[in-house]
C-alpha cells in the first residue's frame, strides 16, 4: 500500500532543472526536494513553455487573445501581479493578429537603406559592450534581419526609434519617424506573436526549426531594446520575459543544437545580461535563479563579471527572503573570482583589435571601473555575512578616477551606468563626488542616449538627499519602491 501511494506520487522522467545540472532527480511531486533543497523553484515535469490566452478588454483589440506565459522564471514580472491597465498594455503587446510575411526585397527603398545604414553605424555600435570588427550586432543581427521578415521589421523600428528620439518634439522628421517605429513595431510584433503561438501549440508533426527560435529571439531581444529608448518598463520587461521564455523552449526542443553556433551564444548572453541587470531593481517576483552561463569572448563581453554580480543578487534575495545562510568564504571565493576575471579580460584583450593605443587603454581602464564596481557590490549585497578586506572609499574613488581618464569615453560611454551608480550610492553626505557622479551619467545620456537613466540618476539624488546619518542602504530603498518602480541600471 505505501509503496503503491510512493510510486503514484513519483514522476515518470526528470525536472527539467535536473536535468540542466546534469544531477539524478528525486521526481518527488509536484517538486522535487533537490531543487527545493537550493533555493530553485522546481518546474516541474511537464513542458517548460506554456501559454494561457490573455484577452483585451478595452481598446482595438478588445476581445482579441494572445498567449502569456502564466510565469516566466528570472528577473521579470507575471501578468497575474500587473496592474489591470499594465495588463492591458501586455495583452496588446503580444496579440494574435495574422501577418502576412514579405520576404526581404533586394531593391531596397531609400527609408530602409536609410534606417539599416542607421542600424549599422550607429545603433550596433551603443548595443555592444565593445565596438569592434566582431560586433555581432552588426556581424550576426543584420544578416538575420536579411533572412526573417519578422527580424527586419524590429531593427528597422528600433533605427525609427532612435532617430525620433534624437530629433525635438516640434523637427518636422519627429513625427515621421515615430510613427513609422510604431508601425514596424507592431508588424515584429504580429509576427513574433504567430511565432510563439507556434511554440507554445507544437506537436510532433508541427515542423519548426532551431532558426525559426533564433529569429523570433532576436526579434524579441530588438524589441525589448526598443522600448527600452522609451522608458517603457512593462514592455520591455514582457520582451525579456518573451526571449527567456524562447529560448528555454529551443534548449528544450532542440537540446544537441543549442548553444552549437555563435547566433546562439551570443543571443543567450544579451537576454541574460539584461535579465541579471533587470534583477538588481527587482524585488516583487521571486522566480527561479539565473543560471551562471558559458559564453565565448568573441560575443560575451564582461561575462565574468556579469556572472559575480547575478550570484551576488540571488544570495541578497534568499537572505532577505529566506534567511540564507551563507559561509564566510564563499563571499572570499568570489572576491577572488573578481580579481581572476579582470586579469583574464586584461589578458584576453591582447587579441582585440583597438583602432587605436588610446582605445585599448580606455578599455583596460574599463575593465578595471568593472572589478571596482563588483567588488563594491558584493559587499553591499553580503555585507550581513562577511567584513571587506578592501576599502570601499578607495575603490568609489577608483572608478571615478578612471572615468574621468577615458579617452574614449564615446566608444564606452554604454558600459559606464552600473559602474558610475554603483559609486554614486558610496557619496553620501560628499556633495562634490555626488556632483561628478551626476555629470558623468548626464553625459553618458548625450552620448549614448536617456533610455532609463534618467530615472537611475532620480533615484541617486533621492537616495542622496537622506544624508549620510541615514542607514537606509539603496538596496534596501529600492525594496520598499518595488513592485510599482522598476529601471534598469545600464
Amino acid at each position: 500500500m505505501s509503496m503503491h501511494h510512493a510510486e503514484a506520487l513519483s514522476a515518470d522522467k526528470d525536472c527539467q532543472k535536473c536535468k540542466e545540472r546534469r544531477i539524478n532527480c528525486d521526481r518527488s511531486q509536484p517538486e522535487c526536494r533537490k531543487c527545493i533543497s537550493r533555493g530553485f523553484r522546481c518546474p516541474g515535469y511537464g513542458r517548460v513553455l506554456k501559454w494561457v490566452q490573455g484577452v483585451a478588454s478595452r481598446g482595438v483589440l478588445a476581445g482579441r487573445r494572445l498567449p502569456i506565459r502564466t510565469s516566466i522564471s528570472g528577473a521579470g514580472i507575471s501578468p497575474n501581479n500587473l496592474a489591470e491597465e499594465s495588463q492591458n498594455q501586455l495583452v496588446r503587446l503580444y496579440h494574435g493578429l495574422n501577418s502576412i510575411p514579405r520576404p526581404p526585397n533586394s531593391h531596397l527603398d531609400a527609408m530602409t537603406q536609410e534606417l539599416m545604414h542607421h542600424f549599422q553605424s550607429s545603433i550596433s555600435a551603443k548595443l555592444a559592450w565593445v565596438d569592434s570588427p566582431t560586433n555581432p550586432w552588426r556581424n550576426i543581427i543584420i544578416p538575420l534581419a536579411w533572412g526573417s521578415k519578422m527580424v527586419l521589421d524590429a531593427v528597422l523600428a528600433l533605427s525609427s526609434e532612435d532617430l525620433a528620439a534624437k530629433l525635438q518634439q516640434g523637427h518636422p522628421h519627429h513625427r515621421h519617424f515615430q510613427e513609422n517605429s510604431l508601425r514596424l513595431r507592431n508588424q515584429a510584433l504580429i509576427s513574433l506573436s504567430n511565432q510563439i503561438s507556434l511554440m507554445s501549440q507544437e506537436t510532433s508533426s508541427t515542423n519548426l526549426d532551431p532558426s525559426q527560435a533564433q529569429q523570433a529571439l532576436a526579434s524579441a531581444l530588438i524589441l525589448y531594446n526598443v522600448e527600452l529608448l522609451g522608458a517603457e518598463s512593462v514592455k520591455w520587461r514582457m520582451h525579456l520575459q518573451a526571449a527567456r521564455a524562447i529560448f528555454q523552449w529551443k534548449k528544450q526542443r532542440f537540446p544537441r543544437e543549442a548553444l552549437t553556433d555563435e547566433t546562439d551564444s551570443f543571443l543567450l548572453y544579451e537576454q541574460y545580461y539584461a535579465s541579471v541587470f533587470a534583477g538588481l531593481t527587482t524585488f516583487d517576483t521571486p522566480g527561479e535563479p539565473l543560471d551562471d552561463i558559458q559564453y565565448t569572448d568573441t560575443t560575451a563581453f564582461f561575462g565574468d563579471f556579469v556572472n559575480i554580480i547575478n550570484r551576488a543578487t540571488q544570495i541578497e534575495r534568499l537572505d532577505h527572503d529566506q534567511k540564507y545562510e551563507m559561509h564566510p568564504s564563499m563571499a572570499t571565493s568570489m572576491i577572488r573570482e573578481v580579481d581572476e576575471a579582470k586579469h583574464c579580460m586584461i589578458a584576453s584583450s591582447q587579441m582585440f583589435h583597438f583602432p587605436n593605443e588610446d582605445a585599448r587603454v580606455s578599455f583596460h581602464r574599463l575593465v578595471c571601473i568593472f572589478h571596482d564596481a563588483t567588488l563594491i557590490y558584493i559587499h553591499q549585497a553580503l555585507s550581513k555575512h562577511y567584513s571587506p578586506e578592501f576599502d570601499i572609499q578607495y575603490l568609489r574613488d577608483s572608478i571615478l578616477d578612471n572615468s574621468a581618464s577615458l579617452s574614449d569615453k564615446v566608444s564606452f560611454a554604454q558600459d559606464l551606468v552600473w559602474p558610475l551608480f554603483i559609486a554614486g550610492t558610496e557619496c553620501q553626505g560628499i556633495p562634490d563626488k555626488q556632483e561628478i557622479v551626476a555629470r558623468d551619467i548626464e553625459v553618458v545620456m548625450r552620448i549614448s542616449g536617456t533610455l532609463d537613466r534618467r530615472k537611475v540618476l532620480d533615484f541617486l539624488r533621492h537616495f542622496w538627499s537622506l544624508g549620510s546619518n541615514s542607514s537606509v542602504t539603496w538596496i534596501q530603498l529600492m525594496r520598499t519602491q518595488a513592485p510599482n518602480y522598476h529601471m534598469l541600471i545600464l
